[in-house]
């Protein structure tokens, strides 16, 4: 992530600070404000202790003065003090101070700095929302004060907590605004930067094409500038982006050149990752000399520099490139040295991929019980990951709500404002109106034409504007409603996704690893049953996946309802023809009773979905040796409709249950009689489509008495 420093404030030489010291004691008022707060400045970096003191200094000077332009810098500098010290609750009030004052004083350059200052607090506190919301205000406010360097800073700033949210396409908005703003002003400080942060934002959105053009753009201002450090890094972008594209030659060329700037600066962290990339490329060509060679020098550095986590990730680089030479023993003694020090690791990733590394190594020496624990503790980390992603990623999204919500309230506000100013002017309009007709008694009557006119025209831009606010604020209730209803259909869909895929890919990974490696030392009996497993977790995976697209397909309106005349007996009949295995395994007897002249109107392909669903759920909690029945007439309750009914004689449905089987957030997955497994979705589906077909769907059930399922659909 790209870092701009508002105040391009440069540390100063401590003779500079000898020469603020001395200035102190001739000096008074605001003048001796500046120069403590620029003391404090000083201590930002080397003492965070000390510019509080001087902060602090400032502050009482500033109540002496009494003036609000004094106290809303002391206020600031103790902000900025604290924040240095990463104490930020206590800078956000001392922030908040400064801007009362500078809000009061009416300087629109320092009341914008110190709403980008809030919006850097609200950052480090995780509050996103308000962070953009600042950045916002400071814009308006720099604007004003024509400092239109600041304004691009503060786009670049909301575009990195976009980027933060991984909210990557508004990121790219904010971002261009900034280049262009940039562009049309003539501002090349930072421009560089804002090549390389489009560029990046494009890679993560896989446009490689794209991220290519701005890396090579920043390439051409950092070359332009002379700058080594961002000729480094852009080296070291594009080379990453021809990796991706297949280029290794180039890539190759590009991570070397990276390395030499790194080096002539001496970052060790950049000539770390340099040596790092330049050993993954050699690895992928199969050159392992060279890759070890490079490997090696990327460790030896990051050891050095205590860079744990990169040091990690070499070592498991390391012992990759020993496995795929065959030297199992170099790989073991790599490994184990990864083992010692993994406690330390911070990034769960790197951690996995040592035990996925370990798995392989011991099942190629043939230790298949060591082989089979590390993998069982890669599995692991493999869900733990997979969780945090999904916690980050509901995190990620809830914020985007917070965040866009916000800046709704903001057009709010400004169409309030809109419509304040214009009943101001209305009655500005209205008084010199009066005092025209009081100065003007003989044109009495062409003056109070134009009041009447005036103010007809007025009343109708007032009752416009209240008619958009009014407009605004019903979609805007509609959006909150919209978006309740889909953060709570997301999280039931996490959740059956999370529960009912994860076991069934955990049983084929792990069966199937097992069966790949212990294949020539398991009896006849094991593999069949291991190839049992794997095959009831791919028929599970493929009836959610099935049901899912199905429910997702109705959910987004692409599927085509085309009713047409049918009789129903024939269909029932197949759904039983195709469900008639599953019965037989647990000797149920299925019975159908319908008349073969019932017609019905509807969908033919949604309707045997619901027989489908609603018969493989009979057969599922029917015990063996039941009994399902299947009946199909005209409806007695509901004139104009046929009424298909399947009856069970299996475990029923829980009183507490009946009333939320057919609700999204209700919804949920039982074992069967016969352990067999569901996917939540099944009821769901049928509800869907029933009503798609304009009829209804109940169910009488007793908790260990059967179940009864009834939906009605127009006769013909």
């Amino acid at each position: 992530m790209i870092s701009f420093t508002l105040w391009g404030f440069a540390q100063q030489p401590e003779r500079e600070l000898d020469s603020l010291k001395y200035q102190l004691k001739s000096v008074k008022g605001k003048e001796k404000v500046d120069i403590l707060t620029d003391i404090s400045k000083y201590f930002w970096q080397i003492n965070p202790d000390s510019s509080i003191f001087y902060a602090e200094k400032s502050l009482k000077e500033a109540k002496n003065e009494g003036s609000d332009d004094a106290l809303g810098d002391a206020y600031n500098a103790l902000g900025n003090a604290y924040s240095s010290k990463n104490l930020n609750e206590t800078a956000l009030n001392f922030y908040l101070k400064s801007l009362e004052f500078r809000e009061r004083n009416g300087n629109p350059l320092k009341i914008g700095n110190s709403y980008h200052n809030l919006g850097l607090v609200y950052r480090d506190l995780k509050q996103f929302n308000l962070a953009v919301s600042s950045h916002n205000k400071a814009i308006e406010f720099y604007e004003k004060a024509k400092r239109f360097d600041l304004v691009v800073l503060s786009y670049n700033r909301i575009a990195s907590l976009y980027n933060q949210i991984n909210d990557k396409n508004k990121a790219l908005e904010y971002a261009f605004k900034a280049l262009n703003i940039a562009n049309d002003n003539n501002i090349d400080e930072g421009r560089a930067n804002l090549y390389n942060l489009i560029g990046s934002l494009n890679r993560d959105l896989k446009n490689l094409e794209l991220a290519e053009k701005y890396y090579l753009l920043a390439f051409k201002e950092w070359e332009k500038s002379k700058d080594s450090g961002g000729l480094s890094t852009a080296y070291n972008n594009l080379g990453i982006i021809l990796d991706e594209k297949g280029d290794l030659q180039k890539a190759l060329e590009y991570y070397t050149k990276s390395l030499d700037f790194a080096t002539q600066l001496r970052d060790s962290s950049g000539i770390a990752t340099a040596y790092n990339n330049i050993g993954y490329l050699y690895a992928r060509i199969k050159e392992f000399d060279k890759a070890l060679n490079s490997y090696f020098k990327s460790y030896d550095i990051s050891v050095k520099t205590h860079q744990i986590n990169a040091a990690h990730n070499t070592l498991n680089n390391i012992a990759s490139t020993y496995l795929k030479q065959g030297n199992l023993e170099k790989a073991n003694e790599v490994l184990n040295k990864a083992l010692k020090n993994i406690l330390t690791v911070d990034d769960p990733s790197y951690k996995q991929e040592t035990y996925q590394l370990l798995s392989e190594l011991y099942a190629r020496e043939g230790d298949f019980q060591k082989a089979y624990r590390y993998k069982a503790i890669e599995l692991a980390y493999a869900d733990t990951l997979y969780t945090q992603q999904r916690l980050s990623s509901i995190a990620e999204m809830q914020t985007r709500y917070e965040t866009e919500t916000k800046e709704k309230e903001i057009e709010l506000l400004k169409k309030d404002v809109e419509l304040k100013e214009l009943q101001y002017q209305k009655q500005k309009s209205f008084q010199q109106v009066l005092v025209s007709l009081t100065l003007l008694l003989l044109a009495i009557f062409i003056g109070t034409s134009l009041i009447l006119g005036i103010i007809r025209k007025k009343n109708k831009q007032l009752a416009e504007k209240n008619k958009e606010l009014f407009e605004i604020n019903q979609k805007l209730k509609e959006s909150e409603k919209n978006l309740s209803e889909l953060n709570a259909t997301k999280d039931k869909l996490f959740s059956i996704i999370a529960h009912d895929l994860k076991n069934p890919f955990n049983a084929l990974i792990g069966f199937s690893d097992i069966l790949e490696r212990n294949f020539n030392h398991l009896t006849e009996n094991e593999k069949k049953e291991y190839i049992s497993v794997i095959s009831e977790s791919a028929q599970s995976l493929y009836k959610l996946l099935d049901n899912l697209l199905q429910w997702t397909r109705a959910q987004t309106g692409s599927i085509n309802y085309i009713p047409e005349k049918f009789k129903i007996e024939p269909l029932i009949k197949q759904e039983v023809t195709n469900l008639n295995a599953n019965a037989e395994k647990k000797k149920i007897k299925v019975c159908v009773n319908t008349s073969p002249v019932l017609n019905v109107y509807a969908d033919k392909n949604s309707i045997a979905t619901v027989i489908r669903n609603l018969l493989s759920n009979a057969i599922k909690f029917t015990d063996i040796g039941g009994t399902i029945e299947i009946t199909a007439s005209e409806s007695k309750e509901y004139p104009k409709m046929a009424e298909v009914v399947v009856k069970d004689s299996g475990v029923g449905i829980d009183e507490n249950d009946i009333d939320r089987i057919f609700l999204i957030d209700g919804s949920f997955s039982t074992k069967g009689t016969a352990n067999e497994t569901g996917t939540g979705l099944g009821l769901l589906l049928c509800h869907e489509f029933v009503n798609k077909n304009n009829g209804k769907i109940w169910v009488n059930s007793t908790k260990g008495s059967g179940s009864e399922f009834h939906f009605t659909i127009p006769l013909a």
